[in-house]
């Protein structure tokens, strides 16, 4: 094969693979992606097809009119691809704002007049002076000596190009490494071939009858190849939607794997790969999200940035939604209360009304003997009352409460006979102390009397307290809580043993006063286990949880030995 035959060889084979990826990159770009940034890097591709098609039909021409159409084809491309690399590159660098449809058209001024003289030169010559026929290995080949005008457009095209590449490269220096790494490549991939067209039109280097510069894009395209399907072009841009281009401390702390807002590995990843479900869901109902083992709410919005993108607010209505959800408690139950508490008040009213009527009928005074218990069950009920209605409200404010020491505080405050307290695991919960202790007296006294279930177990029962990641539970080993009882115990008025049936309540009221959830399962001893969950845990300050272990007696506090 000779030279000649070898550059021929070497000049189809450019040109196909140039054609083959700037195929694959308009179609992925064109038809998959829908921003701007990539349907203007597409419709860039689009020129390089049909630059590098036309002088892949140019070279194998059998005619001068076959090898002019295949020059109108080839110049749509060649005085289009830099006008629309200049438009990407201001899309792509956040300038997109100063870029409408005017000045758009605009920047196309130019290359349309070069499609009209060049398609009406023969009557005048301004874009080519004069077409020859020359040979090129075994066959022969149509050259054309420059005009005016193909210096015009070759000129226009060249600063458009310089243009593109300062706004890149500018980008490149002053960006984060996501986006430096892109502009890099898309500066290469677009540099090497218009590096062969200078050399080409100025005779610096082997001189060639015909345009190599479609072999310079086989191998830019392959770099721009590289830019789009591995370092994420079409998808990842600077004003691109679907992925994080930047992000605050705060929201942080909402994406999936927390380290990635400290480490910057969020930005440049698609939006649905580091950003929680229903955060992205939410909307003006605000969605639920576990930070930090925590249950909070976020309400979205997305505001348009100008030109392309938009910024994700996520807003904390947290407290908001966990007030909202007290009063619906509040107010759905206030029905149910005031029945129940009617019912149980007009029994022992009854009970002293009958009492009364019946002494003064008889005359027998030892009726009124009866009286004090009801009179007693009225006062036990309207305490009871009156405690449920103060517990339930909406804790305003809270402080650093010791799990241990208001477990210990509280097993002091009830009467608990030979019952145990152990107390593991200690974390620090962000409480109303006062309301917090009121809210274990009450776990602490319905265990104690009932055995958690079965009545004369107290003297026997051992309760554990310890911290959860989002909470905390107290546990016993007595007799549980009968699994189709569980739903029922947080009722007014629910009792197995006489009582007022508002001690749990008044339980379920103070938790969600606090904005915790509160349920009830077997413990792994067969007793029963409240868990709370919601709730905000700290590592204790002092002491850890292995040092705060210890069991809490008729005698009062014992610590465990080391």
């Amino acid at each position: 094969m000779t030279a000649t035959a070898t550059s021929t060889f070497l000049l189809l084979v450019g040109y196909g693979v140039a054609i083959g990826l700037a195929t694959s990159l308009a179609i992925y770009c064109l038809l998959r992606r829908s921003t701007r940034v990539a349907t203007a890097f597409g419709a860039c591709m689009l020129a390089v097809l049909l630059w590098s098609l036309g002088a892949f039909g140019r070279l194998l021409a059998p005619t001068e009119a076959v090898w002019y159409v295949w020059t109108l084809v080839m110049y749509l491309g060649v005085s289009t691809a830099a006008v629309l690399l200049f438009v990407f590159a201001v899309l792509y660098t956040g300038w997109g704002s100063h870029l409408n449809a005017r000045r758009v058209a605009l920047l196309f001024v130019v290359p349309a007049a070069s499609l009209l003289l060049l398609a009406t030169d023969p009557s005048h010559d301004l874009f080519f002076a004069g077409v020859s026929e020359v040979p090129f290995g075994t066959e022969t080949v149509f050259t054309t000596e420059s005009g005016p005008w193909f210096w015009v457009n070759a000129l226009y095209s060249y600063v458009l190009f310089g243009g593109a590449t300062a706004l890149l490269g500018r980008f490149a220096a002053s960006n984060h490494r996501v986006y430096r790494r892109q502009a890099l490549f898309v500066l290469a991939g677009a540099a090497f071939p218009w590096a062969v067209n200078v050399a080409y039109l100025f005779s610096l280097g082997p001189a060639f009858p015909v345009d190599p510069t479609p072999v310079g894009f086989a191998v830019g395209s392959a770099l721009l190849a590289y830019a789009v399907f591995r370092v994420g072009l079409a998808d990842l841009t600077p004003v691109a939607r679907s992925a994080v281009v930047d992000l605050n401390p705060a929201a942080g702390s909402l994406l999936d794997g927390h380290e990635s807002s400290a480490s910057g590995d969020a930005v440049g990843r698609p939006v649905s790969e580091v950003a929680p479900d229903p955060l992205l869901a939410a909307g003006d109902d605000p969605g639920s999200v576990t930070v930090d083992g925590t249950e909070r709410w976020y309400r979205t919005r997305e505001l348009p940035l100008e030109g392309d993108g938009s910024v994700l607010l996520a807003s904390d209505r947290t407290d908001q939604m966990r007030r909202r959800r007290q009063l619906r408690e509040q107010t759905g139950r206030l029905e149910e209360f005031t029945r129940v508490a009617a019912h149980d008040l007009r029994n022992p009213l009854n009970a002293i009304t009958g009492y009364a009527e019946l002494a003064r009928e008889t005359g027998d005074v030892s009726h009124l003997e009866r009286v004090p218990p009801a009179a007693e069950r009225i006062e036990t009920l309207i305490d009871d009352l009156l405690t449920l209605g103060r517990e339930g409200r909406a804790v305003e404010e809270t402080a650093p409460v010791s799990l241990l020491d208001a477990a210990e505080t509280a097993w002091g405050n009830v009467e608990t006979g030979g019952a145990t307290l152990e107390t593991v695991d200690d974390g620090v919960v962000l409480a109303d102390e006062p309301r917090f202790v009121q809210l274990l007296e009450n776990l602490f006294r319905n265990t104690v009397e009932h055995g958690a279930g079965g009545a004369g177990r107290g003297e026997e029962v051992t309760v554990r307290v310890g911290a959860l990641p989002d909470g905390f539970f107290v546990a016993d080993d007595g007799t549980g809580i009968p699994t189709e009882s569980r739903a029922d115990v947080f009722e007014y008025g629910y009792s197995t043993h006489g009582g007022t049936g508002l001690g749990l309540p008044v339980v379920r009221s103070i938790a969600v006063a606090h904005g915790w959830e509160v349920s009830v399962r077997e413990a792994a001893g067969g007793g029963a286990r409240f868990e709370f969950t919601g709730a905000e845990v700290r590592e204790p300050v002092t002491r850890g949880g292995a040092e705060r272990a210890g069991a809490v007696g008729a005698d009062g506090p014992r610590r465990r030995p080391p």
